[in-house]
């Protein structure tokens, strides 16, 4: 056993060479590598918990991610065995038929109740979890990193993953299986092969929607399974994507949404007409229903409607729009914190993919994200932000523009002033929303704010930079860096600041490879005795940043 350990460590090794030394160098080599793997993985008699398995599949992980398609050819001679593994699962205890092997090592135990209700005992040895597992995690990183040219593997890969569907030992097995089959989707879709994806979304609803559609009532309900059920059809929605589901299947899915969130909320509800009731009349509490769950089940959901809404706006629009618009003022009316927050989520995905579809709503759905705003919860703040920023690249938003600004900027200058606690960062985060909604706020209803724009562009900038959302990092460095490029006498009044903040952002979350580009091609633009006196008061930390910047542009090859 301990040279197998050898073996595997070593392989190990390679696959971390590999990363080290890159794509290029490696090429060569690789094909030659992976069939020693593979070979090392087919001695006879090899135990179930060999070792050299378990370092195989983390080294083709990490060998693909580096080869990206050219790994491709590697896929035939591996895949087979790794897919034989996705058929490992757990088995029921049967006192009357005992197989000594199943018993042997560690072994997981949990309690599962049937469809029928009662309760069995499965168990699955440690050594196979952990091959399906390691298994399943290859071919996520497979379809990940090979995207479209994994095409020609995606019905073997479908076919072999349906078992994990019905996985209960692990939720994270069946969200990996879930992600992947997403992954699926969109390899078919980027491959052209439209009849594929039509065909790989129809079936994981065929298999889903069911499921979601259980009765809430019954004492066996799996509330974190259902929730992992909704994260994976809004997965394989968005990896679909547009143009692959019919009217009536846009129907189906979204009274199945609308339904399973009305009832988890009518779920809450009893619990506490129940709990009430039995404390009057001196009896024990119910059993405590475990909210975290139900709310992220609800969360879940309302990510299942935003990805109808974004692969299918018309029809959504025609046929769930309205019974989403009633679930959201009950929700409103509940004054529960949680549901006033997935209704600003709903909201947030109206804005940002139903268009003028929802213009209608406007008068009646605009007001909640505005008092929001300025909600003492930044839970509820963020959100808030966030929706404006999408209805504030609208047309029809001109006429609240400016009390929408005037909000903002006081978030914006408030929350910039408080203290750098790690208590703080919620309320960061909010106001890295509030910038992107006024900087749209100020480039797209200048008429609007005209009157203030100068004030407002100087919040804008003083607020700067995003400290906590790296997506509105992006969006925010990205106009920044546009802003200087252009000339903008405002930004080239602020220019040492604001370089210094572009420099930070180089190549980190907080800027997509193109703004990270355009930041070294602004370094290139002012020339180096310009940023020797723009950068004189720059941090070491940051000068050194600046130097490495214009050196990578100088070599691009080794940036």
């Amino acid at each position: 056993m301990e040279e197998r350990v050898l073996l595997g460590k070593c392989f190990e090794c390679i696959s971390l060479l590999a990363k080290s030394v890159g794509r290029a160098a490696f090429r060569n080599d690789a094909e030659q590598i992976m069939q020693a793997m593979i070979a090392a993985t087919q001695v006879p008699n090899l135990p179930k918990d060999d070792p050299v398995k378990e370092y195989m599949l983390a080294a083709s992980e990490r060998i693909c991610g580096v080869m990206k398609e050219d790994f491709l050819p590697l896929v035939p001679h591996i895949l087979p065995g790794i897919l034989e593994k996705l058929t490992l699962a757990p088995k029921e205890w049967d006192t009357n038929n005992i197989n000594e092997e199943d018993y042997q090592g560690e072994v997981n135990l949990m309690l599962s109740r049937g469809a029928d209700g009662k309760v069995k005992v499965i168990l699955m040895q440690s050594s196979e979890l952990e091959d399906l597992q390691n298994a399943l995690s290859c071919v996520h990183t497979f379809v990940g990193e090979l995207k479209q040219s994994y095409s020609p593997f995606v019905e073997a890969t479908a076919k072999a993953l349906l078992p994990v569907f019905e996985f209960d030992m692990d939720e994270g097995v069946r969200d990996m299986g879930f992600e992947t089959w997403g992954g699926l989707c969109q390899a078919a879709r980027e491959a052209g092969q439209g009849a594929m994806t039509t065909e790989l979304v129809a079936e994981f609803m065929k298999r889903m929607l069911p499921k979601l559609e259980e009765d809430s009532t019954a004492q066996h309900f799996d509330v974190a399974a259902m929730r992992t059920r909704a994260d994976g059809v809004s997965c394989c929605l968005k990896k679909g994507g547009k143009g692959i589901l019919s009217p009536e299947q846009v129907k189906g899915i979204g009274t199945v949404a609308v339904e399973a969130l009305q009832k988890s909320l009518m779920r809450r509800e009893k619990f506490e007409t129940d709990k009430k009731q039995a404390l009057a009349a001196g009896k024990d509490a119910p059993e405590e229903v475990d909210e975290e769950d139900e709310d992220g089940f609800r969360i879940a959901l309302g990510e299942v409607l935003g990805a109808l809404m974004e692969v299918a706006p018309d029809e959504f629009a025609g046929c769930s729009l309205q019974p989403l618009l009633v679930l959201v003022e009950k929700m409103l009316q509940s004054g529960v914190v949680a549901d006033r927050k997935l209704v600003l989520f709903i909201l947030c995905d109206f804005l940002g993919h139903l268009g003028a579809r929802i213009h209608a709503q406007w008068q009646q759905l605009m007001p909640i994200l505005l008092q929001d705003l300025t909600n003492a919860d930044s839970a509820l703040r963020q959100p808030a932000c966030y929706g404006i920023s999408l209805a504030a690249k609208d047309p029809n938003f001109a006429a609240m523009a400016q009390q929408a600004a005037e909000i903002l900027a006081k978030v914006i200058t408030e929350t910039r002033g408080r203290s750098k606690k790690k208590s703080e960062k919620p309320a960061q985060a909010a106001a890295d929303n509030a910038l992107s909604a006024l900087v749209n706020i100020l480039q797209n209803h200048q008429a609007s704010v005209a009157s203030a724009s100068a004030q407002l562009w100087e919040v804008w900038y003083n607020g700067m930079p995003c400290q906590e959302d790296e997506e509105e990092g992006q969006k925010n460095n990205k106009i920044l860096v546009q802003l200087i490029m252009s000339e903008n006498p405002a930004a080239l009044s602020l220019l040492p600041k604001l370089l210094a903040i572009l420099v930070d952002a180089y190549k980190t979350d907080f800027a997509e490879k193109e703004t990270s580009s355009a930041i070294a091609g602004l370094c290139v633009k002012l020339g180096e005795a310009k940023l020797q006196q723009v950068g004189a008061g720059f941090t070491e930390k940051q000068k050194k940043k600046l130097t490495r910047i214009m050196r990578e542009v100088a070599n691009p090859v080794n940036a």
